[in-house]
C-alpha cells in the first residue's frame, strides 16, 4: 500500500512512540487522526508544521462509545480509514499482579488488549472498502518466557500478538511490530534516573526511527498477512 494520500488512525498518539509513528506517516503523505486520552496537541503542531494534515480525538479507548466516535471523526472528516495503528497500551497502574486488584489488573487487560480489538472492530467496515492495513503495537513483554514483574501486561501483549497471526485470513491485513524498549522521552527519563552499574546492566533502547521503519514496511508491503516482527536492541 501506498502511504501517499491514505488516512490513518494511530491511537496513543499524543507522545512517545505514537507521535513519532505519526510524524513519520504524515511525512509520507498520510493524512492523519490523531487519537489519546490525552490532548495531541504537539503532535498536531509537528504534523502540521511538516506539511502534512491532521485531526486530533480525545478519547479513552477503553469506552466503546468514544472508540467508535473516534472512526466515525474519521470516516465524516476524511472519508475512510485504511491504516490503524494500534499504539496506545502500557498503563500506570499502583500495584501489579497479584496485588493489583482484579480491577486494577482487570484495567491493563482493557487497555492494552481490549481496546486494540475494539478498535480493530469498529474499524473494519471502513478499513475492508479500503483495502486497510492493522499495525498492532505489541512489546517482548509478550513474546519472552522469562519471569516479568508486570504479568498482567506481559499476558495482554502476548494476547495481542497472537490476535494478529489469528486473523491472517481476514480480508484486512493484520501485522505486529514487537518493540523491546524503545528509546523515547519516558524511556531517558527512567534511564537518568538509574546508577550507572543499572544502565550498563540493561541493553541499549531501541532508536525511534528502528520503530517507525518497521511500522512503514508492514503498512507498505502487500503480500505480507498476520506477519510479526519482533525488534531487539541492536536490530
Amino acid at each position: 500500500m501506498e502511504i501517499d494520500g491514505r488516512v490513518a488512525v494511530v491511537t496513543g498518539a499524543a507522545a512517545g512512540t505514537g507521535q513519532a509513528i505519526a510524524c513519520r506517516l504524515a511525512g509520507y503523505g498520510a493524512r492523519l487522526v490523531l487519537a489519546d486520552i490525552a490532548a495531541c496537541t504537539q503532535t498536531l503542531r509537528m504534523v502540521e508544521d511538516a506539511g502534512g494534515v491532521a485531526v486530533t480525538v480525545t478519547a479513552d479507548l477503553c469506552d466503546d462509545a468514544q472508540v467508535r466516535r473516534l472512526v466515525e471523526v474519521a470516516v465524516r472528516r476524511f472519508g475512510g480509514v485504511q491504516i490503524l495503528v494500534n499504539n496506545a497500551g502500557g498503563g500506570q497502574p499502583t500495584a501489579r499482579y497479584p496485588d493489583a486488584t482484579a480491577a486494577q489488573w482487570s484495567g491493563v487487560l482493557d487497555l492494552n488488549l481490549r481496546a486494540p480489538m475494539l478498535a480493530t472492530q469498529v474499524a473494519l467496515p471502513t478499513l475492508s472498502a479500503g483495502g486497510g492495513v492493522v499495525v498492532n503495537i505489541a512489546s517482548t513483554a509478550g513474546l519472552d518466557d522469562t519471569p516479568y514483574g508486570w504479568p498482567e501486561y506481559a499476558a495482554a501483549k502476548a494476547g495481542l500478538i497472537r490476535f494478529t497471526t489469528a486473523m491472517a485470513e481476514a480480508d484486512v491485513r493484520f501485522t505486529c511490530v514487537v518493540p523491546d524498549w524503545v528509546r523515547t522521552p519516558r524511556a531517558e527519563a527512567e534511564l537518568a534516573a538509574m546508577t550507572a552499574a543499572e544502565r550498563a546492566a540493561r541493553p541499549a533502547p531501541i532508536p525511534l526511527p528502528v520503530l517507525t521503519d518497521a511500522v512503514v514496511d508492514l503498512i507498505r508491503d502487500d503480500d505480507l498477512r498476520g506477519h510479526v516482527v519482533v525488534l531487539r536492541p541492536g536490530s
